[in-house]
């Protein structure tokens, strides 16, 4: 046995030069489901010998966006690849038009031509991959010279248009649409206090006009809104209405609006661009939903941490105040002023039937004097503006389709001559009930809308929405306390509701109210 040899030999490997790790990530990481575009990536090289391969995100860099305006060709090639696409009904926008075709494209080749170079395009799903052939000097594995000439010009078309707004829901978008509804909201069609819609405009136009104040003080130049109360109160008009008046300014404020931002992540991109964007509005609407126990410390981080937040102008909206984490609400350095948007008390809702009245002035069927205004605001105790929409609307269609029914017996009978008021009457005693059951879920009070001060029992105020000093409520970065709801004296639940609502100002103590909503009325 001792001339069998002591060792195994070992045959030298026959992959030449030095392991690849790319290879083994493709190996470890690029299974069938793993990683898809590994796998395309290696695939399209292998079949592309001298050609760069480029993937591209579409919705960073829409080549065909880009063609299908003029600046470049894109021509589909069935001969040489397959296709994949879903075909479908496109819905009419209005009810009297048809609807057309549509096309969702998976997978297409594509030749594509620009700026007198030729390249070949593949789309899948969400991404696309650019070949083009290599040059000297480049490497075969990239970048290309040519492909990042149009990546560069694409980008910079996308960013000439601002008319735009910054939209994210899982990614940035531009949004033109979104734009055009902001050009169409005014703080005319806002029914709000006069007081409040002029506090929001100065807020906003004071922080952007006032870096310089911000910097000579040596503090943060940035401030957070937080708008809150019952949902169809007016807080999403009021956003669009204060972006419209940032966009006017001599230099527009550009408006980043966020949809839906449930990873930290998302956090981090959502920061990320603002402050890119910056000086800018920052949207968080329902604001709950994006700021959740994953989240919070993250979302805290960004917002009041170590980065640099200059010129961030921060909006946020929220119908559940009471779900927010305490460091949101009550650290002033993150929402240091708080609006509330209460149920509309009469005058209110009269202000909005006279809004209303004006949409229908030229609609010479509809007979609608002034003297129903106060009436409609009368009988509509207790509705947001969303109900008193609604209300509007189910009146409307009901007189265009002719379905009036019988008037029932009233003491209004010189009202009861218009055939509006009728209808409105009956719509309005339809949707008390699904009202009702809404304003259960929290009590109701009643109090003055015409006083305002700051004079608010200790224990009532942060319930209450009390707004802390703001850097710029007297222009010159010194801050003032204002209150944004009523006077608390001569406050009153209503008596036909303490059975239901055991929430009183009793004994100068708040009774389980860790929150609630109310209506005015004078």
């Amino acid at each position: 046995m001792a001339d069998l040899e002591p060792f195994t030999l070992v045959e030298e490997s026959s992959r030449p030069g030095p392991p690849h790790l790319f290879d083994d990530v493709v190996r470890l990481t690029g299974g069938l489901t793993a990683d898809h575009d590994l796998q395309y990536a290696v695939t399209l090289r292998q079949n592309n010998p001298g050609m760069i391969v480029t993937g591209i995100p579409t919705n960073n860099v829409p080549l065909r966006a880009f063609a299908a305006a003029g600046f470049a060709t894109c021509e589909l090639d069935t001969e040489t690849d397959s296709s994949w696409s879903w075909r479908g009904f496109s819905p009419p926008t209005l009810r009297q038009n048809k609807g057309t075709l549509a096309e969702s494209i998976h997978f297409a080749k594509y030749h594509y031509s620009w700026n007198n170079e030729d390249f070949i395009l593949y789309t899948v799903g969400f991404m696309q991959y650019v070949l083009k052939e290599r040059r000297d000097p480049e490497n075969n594995l990239g970048p290309s010279k040519a492909v990042d000439t149009l990546i560069r010009t694409i980008g910079d078309w996308l960013m000439s248009d601002q008319e735009v707004v910054w939209v994210y829901d899982r990614y940035w978008m531009r949004s033109k649409p979104l734009w055009n509804q902001v050009q169409k909201a005014t703080w005319d069609k806002v029914i709000l206090d006069e007081n409040v819609k002029k506090d929001l405009t100065n807020v906003a136009d004071k922080f952007f006009s006032s870096r310089d104040v911000y910097e000579d003080l040596g503090v943060p130049w940035k401030r957070g809104l937080l708008f809150h109360g019952p949902p169809g109160n007016g807080k999403t008009i009021s956003i669009k209405a204060l972006m419209k008046t940032l966009l006017d300014r001599k230099h527009p404020i550009p408006a980043l609006y966020v949809k839906s931002a449930p990873m930290t992540y998302d956090i981090r991109n959502v920061f990320g661009q603002a402050r890119a964007l910056s000086p800018c509005m920052l949207i968080l609407e329902d604001v709950e939903t994006i700021v959740t126990p994953q989240t919070r410390s993250y979302f805290f981080n960004e917002m009041d941490g170590l980065e640099n937040n200059d010129g961030l102008f921060v909006v946020a909206s929220t119908n559940f105040l009471d779900r927010l984490d305490p460091g949101l609400t009550k650290r002033p350095s993150r929402f240091d002023r708080k609006y509330l948007f209460p149920l509309p008390n009469e005058h209110e809702r009269t202000l909005y039937c006279e809004f209303w009245r004006q949409k229908l002035a030229a609609k010479r069927s509809i007979d609608f004097p002034k003297k129903l205004c106060p009436a409609m605001a009368h009988i509509t105790s207790g509705f947001s503006f969303a109900f008193l929409q609604e209300c509007f609307v189910a009146t409307l269609l009901i007189l265009a389709r002719g379905e009036t029914g019988a008037v029932e017996e009233s003491d209004d009978d010189d009202l009861d001559a218009y055939e509006l008021w009728r209808t409105f009457k009956q719509q309005a005693d339809i949707l008390r009930k699904e009202v009702q059951g809404q304003n259960r879920k929290a009590p109701l009070f009643v109090g003055r809308s015409d006083v305002f001060t700051d004079q608010v029992p200790a224990e009532a105020s942060e319930q209450r929405g009390y707004s802390a000093p703001g850097r710029e409520s007297r222009g010159d970065g010194s801050g003032s306390s204002q209150m944004a709801l009523p006077n608390l004296q001569g406050l009153c639940v209503r008596e036909e509701l303490l059975p239901e609502f055991p929430y009183a100002y009793s004994k100068k103590k708040w009774i389980n109210s860790a929150a609630f909503e109310y209506s005015i009325s004078q």
